[in-house]
């Protein structure tokens, strides 16, 4: 059974093993550095699984920043009827892609 993790970023939360890459909210780190994420929610390891209220102490996972890009387009439409307005606009929501290394606790 493979160790996995539960962590918290930007807001959101990843279930992360070692080795995976991970698309999440920006962070500032620069390309290359290293980033810990100490939210550990759940930490699952030689199958049994640890539960944190709300955190797991101790629990660590340790990461590389491979870029610093922006995601997909998205387009949103506004339209209001019987008046001729019609509104298109597009975003791109910035991200960091993370490569797990290790999950330590």
């Amino acid at each position: 059974m493979s160790t996995y993790a539960i962590i918290k970023t930007g807001g959101k939360q990843y279930r992360v093993e070692a080795g995976q890459q991970v698309t999440i909210e920006k962070l500032p780190n620069e390309t290359g550095s290293q980033v810990v994420f100490d939210q550990v929610l759940l930490l699952s390891a030689d199958g049994s699984v640890r539960v944190g209220q709300p955190v797991v102490a101790g629990a660590t996972v340790t990461g590389t920043v491979l870029e610093q890009t922006k995601d997909n387009k998205i387009l949103v439409h506004k339209y209001r009827r019987r008046k001729n307005s019609r509104k298109t606009i597009g975003h791109r929501q910035p991200i960091t892609r993370v490569r797990i290394q290790a999950i330590q606790g």
